[in-house]
């Protein structure tokens, strides 16, 4: 059993071989074959005769190597010369290509035919089609062989001839003839091509071939304008070549380099960029060839970027937004916000000697800093290419979501602007919004305001409760504030001696804050007839800081009373109460403990 599955993998392992001989035979091998093969009785023609007819015509090609003249000495010589030398490029592309593809096909077939057995019926078919793809691949090589000693002899050529050639400056008029053209030829086959649009939504055949064929004329002429583009652009790179002008050598290659890759295919650049290489360093040497094509590198680096940069990432209002705009407006708004907060800073930070108000250093500041970033916004809108008419738009968007939420926000914003013109509350100033909340105004802002208590806590108030509500403020004109004082003696004191006690206390209490004038002087009233005491009242004129700290003033004042009270043995009364017992008629039992 073991030998039986040995011989069956060796039977079924082993198939047929490669024949050498139909291989590597001549025309007379392939015509006795084809009279021993074919069919006299039937006109038709066979596979195997088919493929040995193609044999033997591939064996009757021959290959002539090109003419080329010793030598150049016009211009238009040159031309042609070079003419000749984009066309080799092109076609040796075009045999490598085909090289390729035989290659892969030999491959499968080779594959085929050592499936097959030796007394198969597709073998000589195989056989004949491996051979028939070998003999083109042979000659395909020949022919490379000739177009790459051709190339080399041109470019030979080129470099020895150029020296005494003399180019003029008439490509430049030529290219600028063909790009007008080109640009006329384009917007033609956009034309149509909108024409063939239409004609296929009426299904008019006749029509849409007439003008496809007009098309195929059209991409034609563009191609023929194309190759004579690049042949005035290798004329002014030869030009500069031979003045040794390397800037415009490889500003020139670079253009060639870019019609190559945009118009042709990638093997053909990469050839033709070999040979300009190789013209590179015969005239300009190794080392400056080195260092412009590592600039021109570099360069076409940059352009890489730059393009990617610029590439549209989203539209916008069918204004395309590139990554580029994007990044370059948003560095436009950051720095508005730096610039704008240190305008802020240096104003506030002003010297005082310029006689500007804290306030009106406050409202310059804020308006700036405002300003700035609204001549920002409008700038990031203009980098971005988005038409400023189109803020329309962008209104109604925030008409609709203030309407939706945003109103709060509008409010405190138009709010923070009224204090700032209005001036009713500025910084500085000492406010009281309610019985639980009073400081100094330490900054009003866009949304909101700060206000500082006597803690040291800072509160944030929206600016419209400011404007709608009742604030009080105790140092809108000046820092002047009538403090009242309450206080109570007995009964049975003397009302006229306990008002000059009291006043006398304050005149000498040399406090450098109390301020009088004509129309603002230190008082005592009696303001009552309590149950227990007659009220007095001290009216009382503070300037400065102290009308800030009402408690610690009040404080002051209430101990100057007690003490000038004291030493002028004036009574302070305090509560008395008067407590009756009425008799009771019951008996109130009463429990002793031992």
């Amino acid at each position: 059993m073991r030998l039986f599955f040995i011989i069956l993998i060796t039977i079924f392992s082993f198939g047929a071989d490669i024949n050498k001989t139909l291989v590597d035979a001549n025309n007379t091998y392939y015509k006795n074959l084809l009279q021993k093969i074919k069919d006299k009785n039937s006109t038709t023609l066979t596979i195997n005769e088919a493929l040995l007819h193609q044999i033997i015509n591939l064996q009757k090609q021959k290959i002539h190597p090109f003419n080329l003249p010793k030598e150049i000495k016009t211009q238009d010589e040159y031309k042609k010369l070079s003419t000749k030398l984009f066309f080799l490029i092109n076609k040796k592309v075009q045999i490598n290509q085909n090289i390729q593809n035989l290659q892969k096909k030999i491959k499968t077939i080779k594959s085929e035919i050592e499936k097959e057995m030796p007394n198969s019926k597709n073998l000589l078919t195989l056989q004949l089609q491996y051979a028939f793809y070998k003999k083109g691949l042979l000659l395909y090589n020949k022919k490379l062989s000739i177009y790459n000693s051709t190339i080399k002899k041109i470019t030979n050529l080129i470099s020895t001839s150029l020296k005494d050639i003399y180019i003029d400056l008439s490509p430049l008029n030529e290219i600028k003839d063909i790009d007008k053209k080109l640009i006329s030829i384009n917007d033609s086959i956009q034309k149509y091509n909108i024409d063939i649009e239409r004609l296929k939504l009426l299904n008019n055949q006749i029509a849409i071939k007439t003008i496809s064929n007009e098309i195929s004329l059209l991409n034609k002429k563009k191609q023929e304008l194309i190759k004579d583009k690049l042949i005035d652009y290798f004329l002014l790179y030869s030009r500069a070549l031979k003045q040794k002008d390397s800037k415009n050598v490889f500003n020139y290659q670079n253009t060639i380099k870019k019609i190559l890759s945009n118009n042709y295919s990638k093997d053909i650049s990469n050839e033709a960029n070999k040979i300009l290489n190789r013209l590179d360093k015969t005239f300009l040497g190794k080392i400056e060839t080195i260092k412009g094509a590592t600039l021109q590198e570099a360069k076409n680096v940059l352009a890489l970027f730059w393009q990617e940069a610029n590439a549209p990432l989203f539209n916008i209002n069918n204004t395309p937004i590139s990554a580029f705009k994007l990044t370059l407006a948003l560095i436009v708004f950051i720095v508005s916000f730096f610039i704008g907060s240190f305008y802020k800073r240096k104003i506030t930070n002003l010297d005082t000697s310029l006689k500007l108000s804290a306030s009106s250093k406050t409202l310059i500041a804020n308006l700036g800093y405002y300003i700035i970033v609204l001549i920002a916004f409008f700038i990031s809108l203009k980098i971005l290419g988005v038409n400023l008419s189109s803020l329309a738009i962008v209104a109604g968007a925030l008409s609709v979501g203030i309407g939706f939420g945003l109103q709060n926000i509008v409010s405190n914003f138009i709010s923070g602007l009224i204090l700032m013109f209005e001036k009713s509350i500025k910084i500085g100033d000492y406010i009281e919004f309610s019985e639980s909340l009073r400081g100094r105004v330490l900054d009003i802002s866009m949304r909101s305001t700060t206000i500082t208590t006597n803690d040291n806590i800072n509160v944030i108030v929206p600016n419209r409760e400011l404007i709608e509500n009742r604030v009080i403020n105790w140092t809108m004109n000046d820092r002047i504030r009538r403090f009242r004082i309450p206080f109570g003696v007995a009964y049975g004191s003397d009302a006229h001696k306990v008002i000059k006690v009291v006043l006398d206390a304050v005149k000498n209490s040399g406090y450098g804050d109390i301020y009088h004038d004509k129309y603002r002087k230190t008082r005592v009233i009696m303001t009552g007839m309590g149950d227990s005491s007659l009220n007095f009242e001290l009216q009382v004129w503070i300037k400065g800081e102290e009308t800030l700290y009402p408690k610690r003033t009040m404080s002051r004042f209430l101990i100057l009373i007690y003490d000038a009270l004291n030493e002028n043995s004036i009574e302070i009364p305090f509560p008395q109460r008067d407590l009756h017992i009425k008799s009771i008629d019951a008996t109130i039992p009463i429990k002793m403990e031992s």
